[in-house]
């Protein structure tokens, strides 16, 4: 069995267990999200989102991730997005622990991809179903796909949504850029080295100047 065949395995499970409440929940809260934050997040995360469901959630691209993925899944892509932000995580060297803000943001994002969104509003996270933070369990099976894929510190759908529509392929960097300035802000500062995963996002650091992404008002 391949590494994505046991992360759907994985994936079943998670949505079977979402469908049961056992009536234990987490405050989420306590672990640093202001709501400004939480706001900030939850935006950017939507966006991102709406991106998935208009753009890429068609023939076309399910079908050219079906074709490199060899693998006819119909949430692949869903998956590679959920891969690209976890490579985020990695290029930024941030944790991804819901005991965490950066992990919070995380959770809130899984919570919208794969979840129930149950995470709705800054007040809800006072009380976060045991289930919803279970969708954090994932990210180890996502992991190791995500390295069968390549390098870990290049994004993995730009070049897929370049090759079948090459319009749209700016906008997806400009909103996983977007989301992940947000949570690399969320200690009010953004490093050198977080700096320079954004700018690999952008592909500002690179030498072709021409496909630079326009990341102004970010």
């Amino acid at each position: 069995m391949n590494k994505l065949q046991v992360l759907y395995e994985q994936y079943n499970l998670l949505k079977e267990n979402l469908k049961r409440d056992d009536g234990f929940t987490n405050n989420l809260q306590r672990y640093g999200i202001t709501e400004d934050y939480y706001n900030k997040v939850d935006q950017a995360v939507e966006l991102l989102c709406k991106y998935y469901i208009v753009k890429l959630d068609n023939f076309s691209i399910r079908n050219a991730v079906a074709y490199r993925l060899n693998d006819n899944h119909s949430d692949n892509t869903k998956i590679c997005l959920i891969i690209d932000v976890l490579r985020c995580y990695e290029g930024l060297g941030h944790p991804t622990t819901f005991t965490t803000p950066e992990g919070v943001a995380l959770l809130i994002f899984l919570d919208k991809m794969l979840g129930n969104k149950e995470i709705t509003s800054f007040l809800r996270l006072e009380a976060v179903s045991a289930a919803t933070v279970s969708l954090i369990d994932i990210i180890p099976y996502i992991s190791d796909c995500s390295e069968s894929l390549g390098s870990r510190y290049s994004l993995y759908l730009p070049t897929i949504i370049a090759k079948k529509s090459p319009d749209i392929e700016p906008l997806y960097r400009r909103l996983i850029y977007n989301l992940c300035k947000t949570i690399a802000a969320v200690d009010g500062e953004i490093t050198i080295s977080e700096q320079d995963w954004l700018n690999e996002i952008a592909l500002l650091n690179d030498e072709d100047t021409n496909n630079d992404i326009d990341i102004k008002g970010l």
